[in-house]
């Protein structure tokens, strides 16, 4: 398969790539807890809404890869065409959207962003490890790198988090599982003012070998592209 090096495409104009995001549902505490539906637009300048795909007892590679956002940029018959709207994400030929902006911050990890999305913001994303990057972080824990701060105004910390459920899943037929997290948004008290959720995906053995997925926060459609997706030809 040919590899396609990390490009930025194209923005799609603003009213296009506009997504609901999260609403937070207030707690009896006064805290707010995300949730991954779509709904209101959280904060000026966001994107994001809820993963698709649905729980189950086990996930496969036949979901949608339309996911519940904007299409592939292509809109053809269902199973025809539709193949060839992939970019190489890491190790990783997936299904992308025309927000869509791809970067390699450093070797062994590349991020998708929705482009358009002010820098220095909390940008609906979603990091992809591979190789010797992610033998450098612990895959049982939620993967939060430096400098990552929680959605929405005020530009809350991340503080503890919380496992909450996992899932075996496949992707493009290789195992592996699927991790559900709480995180606490903090503020500069360390008081916590919100809860929001990340998923990770953890596949041990992939072609191109151990690759960690993280998603944040509730990155458009990922969840079924994932499903959708292949692995990309191993390096040399």
């Amino acid at each position: 398969m040919h590899k396609l090096q990390p490009i930025l495409l194209p923005a799609a104009p603003e009213v296009a790539v506009a997504a609901a995001v999260q609403p937070a549902r207030r707690r009896r505490t006064g805290r707010a807890r995300l949730v991954p539906i779509a709904g209101v637009v959280l904060g000026v300048g966001l994107l994001a809404s809820a993963c698709t795909g649905g729980s189950s007892d086990k996930a496969t590679a036949d979901t949608d890869p339309s996911g519940s956002g904007p299409a592939a940029a292509e809109n053809h018959d269902e199973h025809e065409g539709q193949h060839t709207n992939t970019v190489d994400v890491g190790p990783l030929a997936l299904f992308a959207a025309d927000y869509w902006s791809v970067v390699q911050p450093s070797e062994g990890l590349t991020q998708v962003r929705a482009g358009g999305c002010p820098e220095g913001e909390a940008c609906p994303s979603f990091d992809v490890l591979s190789g010797d990057a992610v033998g450098e972080v612990d895959t049982t824990q939620a993967y939060v790198p430096e400098g990552a701060f929680c959605p929405g105004p005020g530009k809350l910390e991340v503080g503890a988090s919380k496992e909450t459920s996992t899932l075996d899943v496949e992707i493009d037929g290789a195992k592996g599982t699927l991790t559900r997290f709480d995180l606490s948004c903090v503020d500069a008290a360390g008081a916590e003012q919100m809860t929001v959720e990340q998923l990770q995906w953890f596949i041990p053995e992939s072609p191109n070998g151990p690759t960690l997925i993280a998603d944040r926060w509730a990155f458009e459609g990922l969840e079924s592209r994932l499903y959708a997706g292949t692995w990309a030809s191993a390096s040399a």
